[in-house]
């Protein structure tokens, strides 16, 4: 771990603070909710996803945990109900989730999409890196998520040893993307990564992707820090910032809570980021996510320091999808 000095740092998080105003992701208000059977109207703040010029909820409703369960069905449908319901218009999901067999969160969210896919901004991933494996997944997905249009594409998990070249090869998975892009099967080109900066920043270097979703969380700054090595990248090609990794899968509430959610959440959503996504076990823990995100206020510098400080004891441990 590199040790960073304090004023440097406290610099660094003053700039990048001003550029969520700067480039238009203060959150504003969009009714989407509505006003459900208990008279509290749901609306969560909206951000614009980069160069897309798209608006999306900045709490947004990840497609693992629940949603990948094979026997989690109608806790899983509820749950993707419930978002939409309380204003969630960013669903993200992957051909590869399922904790028994690829696709099950997939088609629990294709079960939902099937009379609410005008009210979701669509996202899911393949792992493949060939043109031909990519093209395979994407029909899956498409069967799968039950449309004939997904509004984002992402190559998945960009690895620490990845080969950049094969994507952008001629049998590599970017000319699938390029491709069905062309004919309108998708609207916008994105990457993820979790494990290193590296590879990833060389792909945003190379190519003009419309998103990048990246693990963001308090304790990144102490190992591989996307945030120091790929997000002023990104923002300066003007490519929509995803987060996730917010939680660390639920350990920053162990060890007696390194941070709680509201520090996690408020960390990672005062960084120019456009959403964060989370995977939700109950109902109970998106709407009180979502409580978080509408009472949302803009940390200083300091009060980022602050919470880095109380992961930093603990930072290998919120960091283990980089290992």
């Amino acid at each position: 771990m590199t040790r960073i000095n304090e004023e440097s740092r406290r610099k660094f998080l003053r700039k990048l603070i001003s550029g969520t105003s700067a480039l238009g992701l203060a959150p504003y208000m969009m009714s989407l909710g509505g006003c459900t059977e208990d008279g509290i109207i749901y609306d969560i703040p909206h951000r614009t996803l980069g160069k897309t010029g798209e608006k999306v909820s900045m709490y947004s409703l990840g497609g693992q945990a629940t949603l990948e369960e094979a026997f989690g069905h109608d806790k899983a449908i509820d749950i993707i109900n419930r978002a939409i319901d309380l204003g969630i218009n960013y669903i993200d999901t992957s051909a590869y989730y399922g904790t028994s067999e690829r696709g099950t969160s997939e088609r629990y969210i294709g079960e939902v999409m099937e009379t609410r896919r005008d009210e979701v901004f669509l996202a899911t991933k393949t792992f493949a890196r060939t043109y031909d494996g990519a093209m395979s997944d994407l029909e899956k997905s498409l069967n799968n998520l039950k449309t004939d249009k997904i509004d984002l594409w992402q190559i998945h998990s960009i690895s620490a040893t990845e080969n950049v070249d094969k994507i952008f090869s001629d049998t590599g998975c970017l000319k699938a993307f390029e491709e069905a892009r062309d004919q309108g099967i998708v609207r916008f080109l994105g990457i993820t990564g979790h494990h290193s900066p590296t590879p990833v920043k060389e792909l945003i270097d190379r190519y003009p992707f419309d998103t990048v979703l990246l693990a963001l969380n308090a304790a990144d700054k102490y190992y591989r820090s996307f945030i120091e090595n790929v997000l002023s990248t990104a923002i300066e090609k003007r490519i929509g910032v995803i987060g996730m990794k917010v939680p660390a899968r639920g350990r920053i509430f162990d060890k007696g809570g390194i941070i709680d959610m509201k520090e996690a959440m408020s960390y990672t959503l005062s960084l120019p980021v456009s959403t964060i996504i989370v995977g939700i076990g109950e109902i109970i823990e998106l709407e009180e996510n979502i409580e978080i995100a509408k009472e949302f206020v803009q940390l200083s510098a300091d009060e980022m320091l602050a919470i880095e400080k109380k992961a930093e004891p603990h930072y290998e441990y919120l960091q283990y999808f980089k290992a």
